[in-house]
Protein backbone atom coordinates (compact mmCIF):
# COMPACT_ATOMS: atom_id res chain seq x y z
CA UNK A 1 0.00 0.00 0.00
CA UNK A 2 1.14 3.89 -0.56
CA UNK A 3 -0.63 5.29 2.59
CA UNK A 4 1.97 8.02 3.01
CA UNK A 5 1.42 9.73 6.55
CA UNK A 6 -1.08 8.60 9.00
CA UNK A 7 -3.71 9.44 6.52
CA UNK A 8 -2.84 6.86 4.63
CA UNK A 9 -4.20 3.01 3.75
CA UNK A 10 -1.21 1.61 5.25
CA UNK A 11 -0.46 4.47 7.63
CA UNK A 12 -1.37 3.61 11.09
CA UNK A 13 -0.32 0.39 11.22
CA UNK A 14 3.29 1.43 9.10
CA UNK A 15 3.85 4.40 12.01
CA UNK A 16 3.03 1.50 14.80
CA UNK A 17 5.44 -0.60 13.04
CA UNK A 18 8.05 1.70 12.58
CA UNK A 19 7.79 2.82 16.87
CA UNK A 20 8.05 -0.90 17.71
CA UNK A 21 11.59 -0.97 15.58
CA UNK A 22 10.06 -3.03 12.74
CA UNK A 23 9.78 -2.32 8.79
CA UNK A 24 7.25 -3.50 7.40
CA UNK A 25 9.77 -4.74 4.12
CA UNK A 26 11.49 -7.90 5.39
CA UNK A 27 15.59 -7.43 4.81
CA UNK A 28 15.01 -10.24 2.04
CA UNK A 29 12.64 -8.53 -0.40
CA UNK A 30 10.35 -10.64 -2.44
CA UNK A 31 10.38 -10.16 -5.86
CA UNK A 32 6.90 -8.42 -5.10
CA UNK A 33 8.15 -6.29 -2.09
CA UNK A 34 10.98 -4.86 -4.37
CA UNK A 35 8.97 -3.69 -7.19
CA UNK A 36 6.60 -1.77 -5.42
CA UNK A 37 9.97 0.00 -3.80
CA UNK A 38 10.71 0.89 -7.40
CA UNK A 39 7.68 1.62 -8.35
CA UNK A 40 7.48 4.40 -5.35
CA UNK A 41 10.30 5.65 -6.54
CA UNK A 42 9.27 6.00 -9.93
CA UNK A 43 5.67 7.30 -9.27
CA UNK A 44 7.32 10.05 -6.46
CA UNK A 45 10.31 11.28 -9.40
CA UNK A 46 7.28 12.86 -11.69
CA UNK A 47 6.94 16.40 -11.28
CA UNK A 48 3.52 17.21 -9.75
CA UNK A 49 2.78 14.64 -8.01
CA UNK A 50 4.07 15.39 -4.64
CA UNK A 51 3.53 13.87 -1.36
CA UNK A 52 -0.49 14.75 -1.47
CA UNK A 53 -0.89 13.22 -4.74
CA UNK A 54 1.59 10.15 -4.04
CA UNK A 55 -1.31 9.88 -1.05
CA UNK A 56 -4.50 10.38 -3.33
CA UNK A 57 -3.13 7.59 -5.40
CA UNK A 58 -2.31 5.64 -2.95
CA UNK A 59 -5.96 5.41 -1.66
CA UNK A 60 -7.04 5.30 -5.13
CA UNK A 61 -4.99 1.95 -6.56
CA UNK A 62 -3.76 0.65 -3.17
CA UNK A 63 0.09 0.36 -4.27
CA UNK A 64 2.07 2.62 -6.62
CA UNK A 65 2.69 -0.47 -8.88
CA UNK A 66 -0.87 -0.81 -9.68
CA UNK A 67 -1.34 3.49 -10.41
CA UNK A 68 1.69 2.96 -12.79
CA UNK A 69 0.10 0.07 -14.83
CA UNK A 70 -3.36 2.42 -14.79
CA UNK A 71 -4.62 4.69 -17.56
CA UNK A 72 -2.62 8.26 -17.06
CA UNK A 73 -5.50 10.24 -17.24
CA UNK A 74 -6.86 8.81 -14.45
CA UNK A 75 -3.51 8.93 -12.03
CA UNK A 76 -3.18 12.83 -13.28
CA UNK A 77 -6.69 13.64 -12.42
CA UNK A 78 -6.25 12.81 -8.86
CA UNK A 79 -2.69 14.78 -8.25
CA UNK A 80 -4.03 18.55 -7.18
CA UNK A 81 -0.97 19.65 -8.42
CA UNK A 82 -0.98 18.37 -11.85
CA UNK A 83 -0.20 19.96 -15.09
CA UNK A 84 0.18 18.91 -18.74
CA UNK A 85 3.73 18.33 -18.03
CA UNK A 86 2.91 15.72 -15.46
CA UNK A 87 0.84 13.80 -17.74
CA UNK A 88 3.38 13.43 -20.51
CA UNK A 89 5.89 12.61 -17.74
CA UNK A 90 4.12 9.69 -16.76
CA UNK A 91 3.25 8.39 -19.98
CA UNK A 92 6.63 8.52 -20.98
CA UNK A 93 7.53 6.38 -17.93
CA UNK A 94 5.06 3.95 -18.78
CA UNK A 95 6.61 4.17 -21.94
CA UNK A 96 10.26 3.13 -20.78
CA UNK A 97 9.02 1.11 -18.04
CA UNK A 98 9.03 1.87 -14.31
CA UNK A 99 10.92 -0.53 -13.25
CA UNK A 100 13.41 0.89 -16.00
CA UNK A 101 13.74 4.29 -14.87
CA UNK A 102 13.57 3.21 -11.29
CA UNK A 103 17.01 1.71 -11.70
CA UNK A 104 18.51 4.38 -13.55
CA UNK A 105 17.67 7.08 -10.22
CA UNK A 106 19.12 4.56 -8.07
CA UNK A 107 22.01 4.41 -10.44
CA UNK A 108 22.66 8.35 -10.51
CA UNK A 109 22.37 8.63 -6.76
CA UNK A 110 24.67 5.99 -6.78
CA UNK A 111 26.93 7.71 -9.12
CA UNK A 112 26.59 10.57 -6.87
CA UNK A 113 27.72 8.91 -3.92
CA UNK A 114 24.45 8.64 -2.77
CA UNK A 115 21.54 6.37 -1.83
CA UNK A 116 17.39 6.62 -1.99
CA UNK A 117 15.17 5.79 1.13
CA UNK A 118 11.83 5.19 0.65
CA UNK A 119 9.59 5.22 3.71
CA UNK A 120 9.01 1.46 3.12
CA UNK A 121 12.84 1.07 3.96
CA UNK A 122 13.97 0.48 7.77
CA UNK A 123 16.72 3.89 7.22
CA UNK A 124 13.70 5.95 6.70
CA UNK A 125 13.78 8.62 9.33
CA UNK A 126 12.10 7.76 12.23
CA UNK A 127 10.51 11.38 12.94
CA UNK A 128 9.72 11.94 9.46
CA UNK A 129 8.19 8.62 9.35
CA UNK A 130 5.42 9.97 12.12
CA UNK A 131 4.10 12.65 9.93
CA UNK A 132 1.44 12.93 7.42
CA UNK A 133 2.03 14.54 4.14
CA UNK A 134 5.98 12.59 4.46
CA UNK A 135 7.80 12.87 1.40
CA UNK A 136 7.78 9.27 -0.12
CA UNK A 137 11.17 9.26 -1.05
CA UNK A 138 14.18 11.11 -0.30
CA UNK A 139 17.58 11.26 -1.93
CA UNK A 140 20.58 10.71 0.79
CA UNK A 141 24.54 11.73 0.42
CA UNK A 142 25.64 10.41 3.82
CA UNK A 143 24.91 7.65 6.37
CA UNK A 144 21.25 7.49 7.14
CA UNK A 145 22.49 7.09 10.70
CA UNK A 146 23.10 11.15 10.92
CA UNK A 147 18.58 11.37 10.39
CA UNK A 148 18.22 9.70 13.83
CA UNK A 149 17.25 11.57 16.81
CA UNK A 150 17.48 13.89 18.72
CA UNK A 151 18.62 16.73 16.22
CA UNK A 152 17.07 20.73 16.39
CA UNK A 153 16.57 22.66 13.12
CA UNK A 154 18.47 26.31 12.99
CA UNK A 155 17.63 28.66 10.24
CA UNK A 156 17.34 32.37 9.61
CA UNK A 157 17.58 34.94 7.02
CA UNK A 158 19.99 35.22 4.14
CA UNK A 159 20.61 38.50 5.16
CA UNK A 160 21.95 38.20 8.79
CA UNK A 161 23.03 40.98 10.78
CA UNK A 162 26.41 40.61 12.84
CA UNK A 163 24.21 40.13 16.02
CA UNK A 164 22.37 37.62 14.11
CA UNK A 165 25.78 35.40 12.78
CA UNK A 166 26.94 35.56 16.43
CA UNK A 167 23.92 33.89 17.84
CA UNK A 168 23.34 30.96 14.98
CA UNK A 169 27.19 30.28 16.01
CA UNK A 170 26.61 30.64 19.69
CA UNK A 171 23.51 28.22 19.84
CA UNK A 172 24.82 25.70 17.10
CA UNK A 173 27.91 24.99 18.93
CA UNK A 174 26.11 24.67 22.32
CA UNK A 175 23.40 22.37 20.79
CA UNK A 176 25.98 20.02 18.93
CA UNK A 177 28.29 20.33 22.11
CA UNK A 178 25.15 18.25 23.93
CA UNK A 179 25.82 15.52 21.07
CA UNK A 180 22.18 16.99 19.21
CA UNK A 181 22.63 17.21 15.29
CA UNK A 182 22.11 20.76 14.19
CA UNK A 183 20.19 20.34 11.06
CA UNK A 184 19.17 23.75 8.93
CA UNK A 185 19.07 24.36 4.82
CA UNK A 186 22.32 25.18 3.63
CA UNK A 187 21.19 28.73 2.34
CA UNK A 188 23.60 31.84 3.12
CA UNK A 189 23.16 33.54 6.10
CA UNK A 190 22.45 31.93 8.96
CA UNK A 191 21.65 28.27 8.34
CA UNK A 192 25.38 28.23 6.38
CA UNK A 193 26.84 29.88 10.09
CA UNK A 194 24.50 27.08 11.78
CA UNK A 195 26.15 23.95 9.62
CA UNK A 196 29.64 25.71 10.09
CA UNK A 197 28.65 26.57 13.99
CA UNK A 198 28.17 22.89 14.39
CA UNK A 199 31.53 21.23 12.75
CA UNK A 200 33.66 23.43 14.52
CA UNK A 201 32.12 22.11 17.44
CA UNK A 202 32.97 18.57 16.61
CA UNK A 203 29.38 17.79 16.22
CA UNK A 204 26.97 16.65 13.67
CA UNK A 205 25.04 18.35 11.06
CA UNK A 206 22.47 18.01 8.20
CA UNK A 207 21.93 20.24 5.10
CA UNK A 208 17.97 19.33 3.26
CA UNK A 209 18.27 20.95 0.22
CA UNK A 210 15.84 22.37 -2.59
CA UNK A 211 18.31 21.03 -4.85
CA UNK A 212 19.19 17.92 -5.59
CA UNK A 213 22.48 15.94 -4.12
CA UNK A 214 24.36 16.15 -7.37
CA UNK A 215 23.49 20.05 -7.63
CA UNK A 216 24.44 21.32 -4.52
CA UNK A 217 22.55 24.68 -3.88
CA UNK A 218 23.90 27.59 -3.45
CA UNK A 219 27.15 26.99 -5.33
CA UNK A 220 28.68 29.13 -2.89
CA UNK A 221 28.41 25.92 -0.10
CA UNK A 222 29.52 23.32 -2.18
CA UNK A 223 32.93 22.96 0.00
CA UNK A 224 30.58 23.27 3.17
CA UNK A 225 28.48 20.25 1.78
CA UNK A 226 31.18 18.66 1.12
CA UNK A 227 32.42 19.15 4.73
CA UNK A 228 29.11 18.33 6.29
CA UNK A 229 29.54 14.56 4.64
CA UNK A 230 32.93 14.50 5.67
CA UNK A 231 32.12 15.00 9.22
CA UNK A 232 29.23 12.54 9.12
CA UNK A 233 26.56 14.59 8.52
CA UNK A 234 24.54 14.50 5.53
CA UNK A 235 22.82 16.38 2.53
CA UNK A 236 19.08 15.28 1.95
CA UNK A 237 16.61 15.99 -0.92
CA UNK A 238 13.13 15.07 -2.12
CA UNK A 239 14.37 15.93 -6.09
CA UNK A 240 15.57 13.00 -8.00
CA UNK A 241 19.35 13.94 -9.49
CA UNK A 242 19.96 15.62 -12.38
CA UNK A 243 16.74 17.55 -11.72
CA UNK A 244 16.39 21.38 -11.83
CA UNK A 245 15.42 23.37 -8.85
CA UNK A 246 12.02 25.91 -8.78
CA UNK A 247 10.96 28.06 -6.49
CA UNK A 248 8.40 25.59 -5.17
CA UNK A 249 11.36 23.07 -4.06
CA UNK A 250 12.91 25.95 -1.78
CA UNK A 251 8.82 25.95 0.07
CA UNK A 252 8.58 22.31 -0.13
CA UNK A 253 12.03 21.61 1.58
CA UNK A 254 10.83 23.30 5.27
CA UNK A 255 8.97 20.96 6.21
CA UNK A 256 11.22 18.42 5.66
CA UNK A 257 13.91 20.30 8.17
CA UNK A 258 11.05 20.72 10.82
CA UNK A 259 9.80 17.22 10.46
CA UNK A 260 13.89 16.14 11.22
CA UNK A 261 13.91 17.94 13.71
CA UNK A 262 12.39 17.86 17.76
CA UNK A 263 12.47 21.50 18.04
CA UNK A 264 13.20 24.57 15.47
CA UNK A 265 14.61 27.57 16.28
CA UNK A 266 14.41 30.76 14.22
CA UNK A 267 17.50 33.33 14.61
CA UNK A 268 16.44 35.89 12.56
CA UNK A 269 13.98 36.31 10.02
CA UNK A 270 12.20 39.24 7.94
CA UNK A 271 8.23 39.25 7.45
CA UNK A 272 9.00 37.15 4.42
CA UNK A 273 11.60 34.86 5.37
CA UNK A 274 11.45 31.10 4.58
CA UNK A 275 12.35 30.22 8.12
CA UNK A 276 8.83 31.47 8.82
CA UNK A 277 7.52 28.81 6.28
CA UNK A 278 9.83 26.30 8.64
CA UNK A 279 8.79 27.91 11.71
CA UNK A 280 4.56 27.41 10.46
CA UNK A 281 5.83 23.65 9.24
CA UNK A 282 7.13 22.68 12.58
CA UNK A 283 3.90 24.18 14.57
CA UNK A 284 1.71 22.16 12.59
CA UNK A 285 3.72 19.10 13.09
CA UNK A 286 3.48 19.50 16.60
CA UNK A 287 6.86 20.09 17.13
CA UNK A 288 8.19 22.69 19.53
CA UNK A 289 9.30 26.45 18.27
CA UNK A 290 11.68 28.94 19.57
CA UNK A 291 13.01 32.77 18.14
CA UNK A 292 15.66 34.99 18.99
CA UNK A 293 13.90 38.47 19.74
CA UNK A 294 15.66 41.69 17.64
CA UNK A 295 15.52 45.26 18.08
CA UNK A 296 12.17 46.60 17.60
CA UNK A 297 13.60 48.74 14.60
CA UNK A 298 15.67 45.71 12.64
CA UNK A 299 14.06 44.28 9.74
CA UNK A 300 15.97 40.67 10.01
CA UNK A 301 14.19 40.41 13.53
CA UNK A 302 10.38 41.50 12.33
CA UNK A 303 9.37 37.84 11.54
CA UNK A 304 11.14 36.47 15.10
CA UNK A 305 9.36 39.14 17.34
CA UNK A 306 6.07 38.08 15.19
CA UNK A 307 6.38 34.63 15.85
CA UNK A 308 7.08 35.31 19.72
CA UNK A 309 4.31 37.57 20.10
CA UNK A 310 1.75 35.98 18.72
CA UNK A 311 2.88 33.27 21.15
CA UNK A 312 3.87 30.76 18.05
CA UNK A 313 7.66 30.58 19.61
CA UNK A 314 8.93 30.70 23.13
CA UNK A 315 11.33 33.53 24.14
CA UNK A 316 15.02 32.37 23.84
CA UNK A 317 17.24 34.96 25.77
CA UNK A 318 20.30 32.85 25.95
CA UNK A 319 21.96 30.04 24.22
CA UNK A 320 22.21 28.66 28.20
CA UNK A 321 18.31 29.38 28.31
CA UNK A 322 17.45 27.62 25.30
CA UNK A 323 19.38 24.76 26.44
CA UNK A 324 17.66 24.40 29.70
CA UNK A 325 14.59 24.76 27.97
CA UNK A 326 15.19 22.00 25.60
CA UNK A 327 16.17 19.68 28.32
CA UNK A 328 19.59 18.61 26.30
CA UNK A 329 21.18 19.52 29.94
CA UNK A 330 19.16 16.18 30.97
CA UNK A 331 21.10 14.49 27.64
CA UNK A 332 23.60 12.08 29.57
CA UNK A 333 21.22 11.46 32.50
CA UNK A 334 19.52 7.67 32.06
CA UNK A 335 15.87 7.69 31.69
CA UNK A 336 15.18 5.26 34.20
CA UNK A 337 17.04 7.76 37.22
CA UNK A 338 15.13 10.42 36.14
CA UNK A 339 11.48 9.13 36.48
CA UNK A 340 12.15 7.35 39.34
CA UNK A 341 13.39 10.73 40.89
CA UNK A 342 9.78 12.18 40.24
CA UNK A 343 7.07 12.48 42.46
CA UNK A 344 3.91 10.89 41.64
CA UNK A 345 2.37 14.35 41.29
CA UNK A 346 5.28 15.25 38.74
CA UNK A 347 5.07 12.19 36.79
CA UNK A 348 1.03 13.04 36.63
CA UNK A 349 1.86 16.35 35.53
CA UNK A 350 4.63 15.38 33.13
CA UNK A 351 2.74 12.30 31.53
CA UNK A 352 -0.54 14.55 30.83
CA UNK A 353 2.20 17.19 28.68
CA UNK A 354 3.72 14.61 26.65
CA UNK A 355 0.42 13.79 25.21
CA UNK A 356 -0.75 17.38 24.77
CA UNK A 357 0.01 20.81 26.11
CA UNK A 358 -2.11 23.02 28.26
CA UNK A 359 -2.72 25.50 30.28
CA UNK A 360 -3.18 25.17 34.64
CA UNK A 361 -6.94 24.78 34.38
CA UNK A 362 -7.05 22.06 31.64
CA UNK A 363 -3.65 20.05 33.22
CA UNK A 364 -5.59 20.09 36.62
CA UNK A 365 -8.88 18.69 34.68
CA UNK A 366 -6.30 15.80 33.17
CA UNK A 367 -4.24 15.33 36.38
CA UNK A 368 -7.12 15.65 38.69
CA UNK A 369 -4.66 17.27 40.94
CA UNK A 370 -5.57 19.83 43.12
CA UNK A 371 -4.12 23.52 42.02
CA UNK A 372 -1.71 23.96 44.79
CA UNK A 373 -0.23 20.10 44.20
CA UNK A 374 -0.23 21.33 40.35
CA UNK A 375 1.57 24.60 40.68
CA UNK A 376 4.60 23.04 42.88
CA UNK A 377 4.95 19.99 40.28
CA UNK A 378 4.65 22.50 37.56
CA UNK A 379 7.45 24.71 39.62
CA UNK A 380 9.69 21.89 39.82
CA UNK A 381 9.39 19.94 36.66
CA UNK A 382 10.35 23.51 34.87
CA UNK A 383 13.21 23.88 37.24
CA UNK A 384 14.34 19.95 35.96
CA UNK A 385 14.01 21.03 32.22
CA UNK A 386 11.51 18.91 31.51
CA UNK A 387 8.36 21.61 31.21
CA UNK A 388 8.32 24.85 29.70
CA UNK A 389 5.71 27.40 29.17
CA UNK A 390 4.78 30.21 27.00
CA UNK A 391 4.52 33.48 28.80
CA UNK A 392 3.42 31.21 31.89
CA UNK A 393 0.10 30.68 30.51
CA UNK A 394 0.47 27.23 28.18
CA UNK A 395 2.44 24.55 29.67
CA UNK A 396 4.23 21.76 27.06
CA UNK A 397 6.82 18.97 27.53
CA UNK A 398 10.26 19.75 26.79
CA UNK A 399 12.29 17.92 24.35
CA UNK A 400 14.53 15.93 26.70
CA UNK A 401 10.86 15.18 28.57
CA UNK A 402 9.38 13.43 24.95
CA UNK A 403 12.86 11.75 25.07
CA UNK A 404 12.37 10.25 28.44
CA UNK A 405 8.62 9.20 27.82
CA UNK A 406 9.63 7.71 24.18
CA UNK A 407 12.40 5.73 25.82
CA UNK A 408 9.52 4.63 29.01
CA UNK A 409 7.10 3.65 26.13
CA UNK A 410 9.35 1.26 24.28
CA UNK A 411 10.54 -0.51 27.18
Amino acid sequence: MIGVGAAGPLGGERDASRRRGLSLVEPDRSARAADERAAWICLASIAGVGPVGFAAVGHRFGTAEAALESSAAEVVGLLPRADAQTGEDLRRVQHRGWRTVASRLEDEAHRAGGTVLTALDAGYPVPLSLLGGRPPVLYLLGPPEALAPPAVAVVGTRRPTGYGLTIAADISDEIARAGVTVVSGLALGIDGRAHLAALDAGGRTVAVLPSPIDRVYPPRHRALAARIVAEEGALVSEAPPGRLSGKPDFARRNRIISGLAEATVVIEAPDRSGALLTASAAQAQGRDVYAVPGPIDSVASRGCNRLIADHVAELVTSPASLLHRLGLGLSNVPADHVVATLSEAEGLVLGALIKRSGSIEELGTRSQLATPALASALTLLEARGLVASYGGVTFHATLAARRIGNSGSSR
